[in-house]
């Protein structure tokens, strides 16, 4: 069961970073588009497959990212 959430979270970790490195400016920038389908894709298959204590921490991980980020944006202003 471990592996088959790994290989999702794998997929779309690779894919998230392929699209931010990508340099959008060129030709060369086409492959960030497809990395990004790529990786929201496997995060759907990530929820699909993980287990709902696996789903309910990538929640509270996103809620708590979010929150900081927020945070630091009313702290600005």
């Amino acid at each position: 069961m471990i592996v088959s959430c790994l290989i999702p979270l794998t997929i779309c970790l690779i894919a998230g970073w392929v699209s931010v490195r990508t340099d959008n400016r060129t030709l060369d920038g086409i492959p960030a588009p497809i990395a990004a389908i790529i990786g929201v894709c496997s995060l759907i298959w990530l929820v699909a497959v993980c287990p709902w204590p696996v789903e309910l921490a990538l929640v509270v991980a996103v809620l708590i990212m979010a929150r900081a980020y927020l945070q630091n944006i009313l702290n600005a202003g």
